[in-house]
């Protein structure tokens, strides 16, 4: 009955040691998940402030050929003006206030 008992008892240890060894393996593998995420999250936001500063340059380039050549890009041209007079009236607006 001793014997029965101990190998139980043994294979409850095992079956623990082994949970625990899972359990320590978890966290870590859980660590460097995170580290990954905090990594890409910051490429992200790097790649997204990049491709809107892009984006304005691409804007303005259109807005600085269209002045000095005329053509197709006039028209957004005129569009960016109103734009830029619209925020540069906002602006007024607040400091006014």
């Amino acid at each position: 009955m001793a014997a029965k008992h101990d190998a139980v008892i043994n294979e409850l240890n095992f079956k623990v040691d082994k949970l625990i060894k899972l359990y320590i393996s978890s966290l870590e593998e859980k660590k460097s998940l995170e580290s990954k995420i905090e990594n890409l999250q910051s490429e992200l936001e790097n790649a997204k402030r990049e491709n809107k500063e892009l984006n304005d340059k691409l804007k303005t380039a259109r807005v600085a050929g269209a002045l000095s050549g005329g053509g197709d890009g006039s028209y957004e041209a005129k569009m960016r003006i109103n734009q830029l007079v619209r925020e540069i009236d906002k602006c007024i607006a607040l400091l006014n206030d």
